[in-house]
């Protein structure tokens, strides 16, 4: 009886070790595609998240300056039978709104320049 000779065992290890190899890159393939397709998911739940938010934001946006539009109305409706030549409601609410927005501007500046 032949004992198998010495080359034909290294032809057998190293088949054994290419195909050893390709099942371990096959696997990490595998789980490379999972990883990829649920950080894909994740990343379109983000964006469809972030596309609901823009939408509230749109509509409160427009529910603001519709509300807006109806107090100014409703100051000017108030003041127009006014006689003396002082400033009515509507300039001070400006006046004063100015100021606030200005210095709650100048405060965002302000904060984003700090560490």
């Amino acid at each position: 009886m032949e004992s198998a000779s010495p080359e034909s065992l290294e032809d057998a290890s190293r088949l054994a070790a290419e195909e050893d190899k390709r099942r371990r890159n096959t696997a990490a393939s595998a789980r490379f595609r999972i990883k990829k397709k649920q950080r894909e998911q994740a990343l379109e739940k983000s964006a469809k998240d972030m596309a609901d938010k823009v939408s509230q934001l749109e509509m409160k946006i427009n529910q603001l300056e519709m509300e807006n539009k109806w107090l100014k109305n409703l100051i000017t409706e108030k003041n127009s039978g006014k006689k003396d030549g002082g400033m009515d409601i509507s300039e001070l609410f400006n006046a004063k709104f100015s100021a606030a927005a200005s210095a709650a501007l100048k405060e965002g500046l302000r904060s984003e320049t700090k560490p």
